[in-house]
């Protein structure tokens, strides 16, 4: 585990040492700022109903800034060092395929933390205009988000092992990351009974909308998890092959 720490610490030390990460993030809170004081201007007076449609399926644009955020974000860790040749004196140290992967991971992962502590003036302004919270959804809500960019991030690291053209591959990125975002929900709309309730099993929108209520559900959890280890683990594979070549 010592080859994946390192891996995350130049990746983080990477992030904060260009402007990326700042521009990626203040656009992030901006826009995730504009819809959260449409929320709150909507009229609605209970605080834990504000939050919960910022985090969950009725807030469709907060879900879809987190897929951008993850899919800008993800799309240089490998394209770039392929790009450049790096990624080859990298395969000459001693490191595993899978710690590459895992140390590019959890150093976006721990700039998205980041990120969503920032979002939680969110939850102090709304307390001090009055709001009454019951803090399981919020903090179930949060764990929503998290779980939500793990999955998006873990497909901008398969796209991103695809090419080394980091255009192609946050466009990959952004088109699966969409399609497995929103199918769900579009299918769901032509469907009723056993085979709606089905697809919105597999669906990212449906499990987001569970911990935005509160419904600490092991089922949802275990989902995203799933999810982002496969695209991992495919991401891996494919950066095995190019260092087999």
């Amino acid at each position: 585990m010592k080859n994946t720490y390192y891996i995350a610490q130049r990746e983080l030390y990477a992030y904060f040492a260009s402007p990326i990460a700042y521009v990626i993030m203040g656009t992030f809170l901006l826009f995730s700022g504009l819809v959260f004081h449409l929320f709150l201007t909507s009229g609605a007076a209970d605080a834990n109903f504000t939050m919960r449609n910022w985090f969950g399926y009725q807030n469709f644009v907060t879900g879809l800034l987190v897929l951008l955020f993850g899919s800008v974000l993800t799309t240089r860790l490998i394209a770039e060092e392929l790009r450049t040749g790096t990624l080859e004196l990298l395969f000459t140290s001693p490191v595993r395929n899978w710690q590459v992967i895992l140390g590019k991971f959890a150093a976006t992962v721990v700039l998205y933390i980041v990120l969503l502590l920032l979002t939680f003036y969110y939850v102090l302004l709304l307390m001090l205009l009055g709001g009454q919270f019951d803090w399981g959804p919020i903090l179930s809500g949060y764990l929503g988000l998290l779980l939500l960019g793990c999955t998006f991030f873990a497909v901008g690291m398969f796209a991103s092992a695809l090419s080394e053209s980091q255009v192609i591959g946050a466009v990959i990125a952004i088109i699966l990351s969409f399609v497995i975002y929103i199918a769900g929900p579009l299918l769901v709309q032509q469907q009723t009974g056993a085979v709606a309730d089905a697809i919105n099993n597999v669906s990212l929108l449906g499990h987001i909308d569970n911990l935005a209520s509160g419904v600490l559900d092991l089922r949802d959890i275990v989902y995203y998890i799933s999810i982002t280890a496969f695209f991992l683990f495919v991401a891996t594979r494919l950066v095995a092959m190019r260092r087999a070549v």
